[in-house]
Order: C-alpha cells, then sequence, then structure tokens
C-alpha cells in the first residue's frame, strides 16, 4: 500500500525531486530580492527632496522645492510592487484563500 511512496523514483536520491527543491529555493530567492528592492527604492524615492537628502558639499540636493512629482509617483508604484508581492505569498501559504 505504501510501497510507492518508500521507493525512490528513477533518477532521485531518497525519493525526492530534487529539481522541483532548487526550483523552489530559486523562485523564492529570486521573489524575496524583487520585494525588498522595489521596497527600498520607494522608501528612498519618498526621501528625494527632503531635509535630510544632501549632497557632497552638505547643501540639500532639493533646495525648498520639495519632492518631484515623478518621485512621489515612482515611490508608490515601488511600493505597491512590495505590497502586492507580500500579499501574494500570503495568498499562496494561507490555504482558506484557495477555496
Amino acid at each position: 500500500m505504501f510501497e510507492a511512496a518508500a521507493t525512490p523514483g528513477a533518477g532521485q536520491f531518497l525519493g525526492v525531486d530534487w529539481s522541483s527543491i532548487a526550483l523552489v529555493s530559486i523562485t523564492a530567492l529570486i521573489a524575496t530580492v524583487v520585494i525588498v528592492t522595489a521596497y527600498s527604492l520607494g522608501l528612498r524615492l519618498l526621501a528625494v527632496g527632503s531635509p535630510d537628502d544632501v549632497d557632497g558639499q552638505g547643501a540639500t540636493a532639493a533646495s525648498a522645492v520639495g519632492r518631484p512629482p515623478i518621485a512621489t509617483v515612482g515611490a508608490v508604484l515601488c511600493i505597491a510592487i512590495g505590497v502586492a508581492g507580500v500579499l501574494y505569498g500570503i495568498y499562496l501559504v494561507i490555504p482558506l484563500f484557495h477555496s
């Protein structure tokens, strides 16, 4: 009855499909890098034009102009990408959402 699970498949060590484990690991690593990079870039874009954003000579990069609108749009987009990735990961982990 349980013999099929106890015997390893052809070319599989200990009955484990190692290529699938490698694929999941690589996909998780890439997704993590993309989510963290998008969130970090979004935070950096939100900091553009703030008083703490200074260039090498100590002068503010955006002198009393504030944050450019394109930086705000980019920040919102990057943070939205990060949030969407996290929410999709939660959706995949919780089986209640699949029914």
